[in-house]
């Protein structure tokens, strides 16, 4: 017996979220952290960094995904409204449109204009139908502006932690430099690998396809920082500095 196929788009907003505010801790102040790492061998100056981008990244995705959000909403209601000002005053429009539809996807005319004559009598299924069919809009999919920039930051700074937590613990416990650089590597990357493998629910990909995707985009964006640092401290060596 085959097994029901499960739609997830009511999840989408969320998982998405969740899984971009986690990559943006691990891939982004994960990649701030190593190009600190590159350019100094101080893990004190590494952790402050990280949580500076860490802090400063939390407030400004959690409000961009507030705002992206609430403005595609506000875009859906403003066409809500007006759709539901052409129903209320050009219904013999708004029932050709309907009729115009279901012509299009076969059905025979008569039982096109019968379908309709019927559902005319429901504004609002006649509303739901113009949404999806004439301007292609999916209101019930989008979540709440303010629950999901709260999701961007909580799991932003989640996110953070994990490749800033090598050289937290180096301040405590006296281990090489380059160890932590190392763990802070291997950890971004599981994570990735992870996540990337949780989210073959929803893209459809293959687990190990899903993981090695993610994995090798958070090497690449890694090694970059990490080799920026690099010739950063040679060209402008910390001792140079004013203080």
């Amino acid at each position: 017996m085959e097994e029901p196929v499960i739609h997830y788009t009511n999840e989408a907003d969320t998982f998405r979220t969740r899984v971009f505010g986690i990559q943006d801790g691990l891939i982004g102040v994960g990649s701030i952290a190593l190009g600190a790492a590159g350019y100094s061998q101080d893990p004190l100056l590494v952790l402050v960094t990280g949580l500076i981008a860490s802090i400063g990244q939390a407030f400004s995705m959690g409000i961009g995904e507030y705002i992206s959000t609430r403005v595609r909403m506000q875009i859906i209601q403003n066409e809500i409204k007006k759709e539901n000002y052409e129903i209320e005053h050009y219904p013999e429009k708004e029932r050709e449109e309907l009729k115009q539809f279901y012509l299009e996807k076969g059905l025979p005319e008569e039982e096109a204009e019968e379908i309709s004559n019927r559902l005319m009598k429901n504004k609002n299924i006649v509303l739901h139908e113009m949404l999806i069919h004439e301007l292609k809009l999916f209101p019930d999919e989008f979540e709440d502006p303010v629950k999901l920039g709260l999701l961007m930051s909580i799991y932003l700074i989640i996110g953070s932690v994990i490749p800033l937590f090598p050289f937290m613990l180096s301040l405590f416990i006296k281990i090489p430099f380059s160890y932590s650089v190392i763990t802070s590597v291997i950890l971004i990357t599981v994570t990735l690998g992870f996540f990337g493998s949780l989210a073959s629910k929803y893209t459809g990909l293959s687990r190990s396809r899903g993981a090695l995707e993610q994995i090798a985009t958070g090497l690449l964006a890694m090694a970059g920082s990490y080799t920026g640092g690099l010739i950063l401290a040679h060209f402008f060596p910390l001792t140079s500095l004013p203080l």
